[in-house]
């Protein structure tokens, strides 16, 4: 997770056109590949607010940071994760302007996975990526199978390298 980092995901985005022209299990395949590389940004309320330092902004230590969430019509919570400057920009225009973090997929999934102390999980159910755009919903639940998915190939991984 980086402060303020541009992010770029030309290749997502095609394969989300792609998905949307045309939803095969190739075009899926595709997403799904480009949605493991991909970097997001996601808007933040950090308290205290960052000031700049040497022309650039920084967060001071200890700083409280929170990722809002976007509602769906039926109240369900997302975290919104945009594929680039212009697509984050559409969202900002109808509210306020937030520093940004660029957040990778596996980010995501560890905020939206995680429990509480008391067991809870997070109200978020996903992530939404481009909600004023493409808005294309990611639920917890195929995050959770990806990240089962990167675990078991990384496992594999190891056991290969001990051979």
């Amino acid at each position: 997770m980086e402060f303020n980092k541009p992010v770029s995901n030309p290749l997502l985005m095609g394969s989300i056109e792609l998905m949307k022209a045309e939803d095969t299990p190739a075009h899926r395949n595709m997403f799904m590949g480009e949605l493991a590389k991909a970097e997001f940004l996601s808007p933040a309320i950090i308290e205290p607010a960052p000031q700049e330092a040497d022309g650039k902004l920084a967060i001071a230590p200890g700083s409280k940071v929170q990722f809002p969430m976007i509602n769906s019509p039926d109240g369900a919570k997302f975290f919104m994760a945009f594929t680039d400057a212009a697509e984050y920009g559409k969202w900002k225009e109808k509210n306020k302007e937030l520093p940004t973090f660029a957040m990778k997929i596996e980010e995501f999934a560890a905020m939206i996975l995680r429990r509480d102390p008391k067991g809870g999980l997070c109200p978020a159910l996903g992530i939404v990526i481009n909600p004023m755009g493409a808005n294309i919903l990611v639920p917890r639940e195929m995050l959770a199978g990806m990240m089962s998915a990167r675990a078991a190939q990384m496992q594999r991984m190891a056991e290969k390298q001990k051979k």
